[in-house]
């Protein structure tokens, strides 16, 4: 098999010739483990670039293109081939250094909220912000902000979008799933208004909540009608970002989930579904099974990242829902990066359950971070793969 069949297989409910493994690294930590041992060009992919001048074609330089530290671990990116459609405001917001000082620098985001990071983070921009402000504030700059989310947007696509050409790479592309993403109901309004703005919105204007709710929906299924319509199910897996737990529960409650967002839920799911897409992977951090049941109601198919430290289990979900959801993750990363005996006590209790039990895909329990050493993630390496 493929290592996009292994994937298919797994989260279909159906037995692949070894187990898919999945990681996604901070750059941050990849970077820390060139000072610990790992050699850059054994992770750098360098391509020969053919181009053409005056109708000859010369080979140029070597590119580089980027890290690939999957393929040196033996693991996969869980996004593979993505669709290219841009899913955010057009146009962004410019990004710039609102103001400084010697520990703190608060830059403009492309979404328009204002981050504040600490001078200190040297290797990437996905160190967790602290948010100072957001764009939208009340019904007002919803309205102008609107402006920036219209699907009909030809920029939204590629210059070279042609169907054709398009679904011939996604037919023949094996080195992982074909992925769509997109923002969520939920997720979507906390990056525009902020965590509390927006958890409190129902009692204060909910009126705008369900405005932003519905143009959410007008919005993502018209700027990916076109991608779904011409490559139905050569599209794998759609991947949809909805941060909306914490450690003790969802940010909101069953209610207001079931009464603003649930039917937008069923329209975009429906959609897809229609279109034969139908493995639908939510990715919310933080305790979601209050909300677990309008998930399945809702049409959505795959839970990521299930962290442990928010009382997520797989084993339990599983057994408690069956094959309504497909599984990554629950790899406690706090045991995983102790290494020795507390790693391997808490894979042997997990992975050989959940490969029997099927439709899991193991995984640490979020993205792998910079407490990780480099000899400590090789050591979880070598000892997970004998389970796959």
């Amino acid at each position: 098999m493929t290592p996009r069949e292994r994937i298919n297989a797994v989260i279909h409910f159906r037995k692949p010739d070894m187990l898919p493994w999945i990681e996604n690294f901070y750059d941050e930590t990849v970077v820390k483990w060139f000072r610990e041992g790992l050699h850059a060009d054994e992770i750098t992919v360098i391509e020969w670039v053919i181009s053409a001048r005056d109708g000859l074609l010369l080979l140029n330089w070597p590119a580089v293109l980027g890290f690939d530290p999957y393929s040196y671990f033996g693991c996969q990116n869980l996004f593979g081939c993505y669709v290219p459609i841009d899913v955010g405001p057009i146009p962004r917001f410019k990004r710039k250094i609102i103001r400084e000082n010697e520990h703190y620098v608060e830059m403009m985001t492309e979404t328009g909220a204002v981050a504040k990071r600490f001078k200190s983070a040297k290797y990437t921009w996905y160190n967790m912000p602290m948010f100072v402000s957001f764009p939208v504030k009340d019904k007002k700059t919803w309205e102008e902000y609107k402006k920036r989310l219209n699907p009909e947007d030809p920029r939204r696509y590629p210059k070279d979008w042609h169907r054709d050409d398009y679904i011939k790479v996604f037919e023949n592309y094996h080195a992982g799933n074909t992925v769509l993403t997109f923002t969520g109901f939920y997720g979507f309004g906390a990056q525009l208004m902020g965590i509390e703005n927006f958890n409190v919105l129902y009692y204060k204007d909910r009126e705008l909540m369900e405005d932003m709710a519905k143009h959410w929906e007008y919005f993502t299924i018209g700027t990916i009608k076109d991608a779904v319509e011409t490559l139905k199910d050569r599209i794998d897996m759609i991947y949809w970002w909805e941060d909306m737990a914490e450690k003790h529960g969802p940010c909101i409650s069953p209610k207001i989930f079931k009464e603003v967002f649930l039917p937008h839920y069923k329209n975009v799911t429906n959609f897809l579904k229609k279109n034969n897409i139908d493995r639908i992977l939510v990715d919310s951090d933080g305790n979601i099974n209050p909300i677990l049941d309008l998930f399945v109601e809702a049409g959505l198919t795959g839970l990521w990242p299930l962290e442990v430290g928010s009382g997520m289990n797989a084993i339990d979900i599983r057994k408690r829902y069956g094959n309504k959801f497909f599984l990554i993750g629950n790899l406690d990363k706090r045991e995983i990066v102790k290494g020795g005996e507390s790693m391997m006590r808490e894979i042997d209790s997990k992975v050989p359950v959940l490969k029997e039990l099927g439709g899991y895909i193991p995984c640490l329990d979020h993205l792998v971070p910079v407490e990780f050493t480099f000899e400590r993630f090789k050591e979880y390496c070598q000892y997970l793969k004998k389970y796959l």
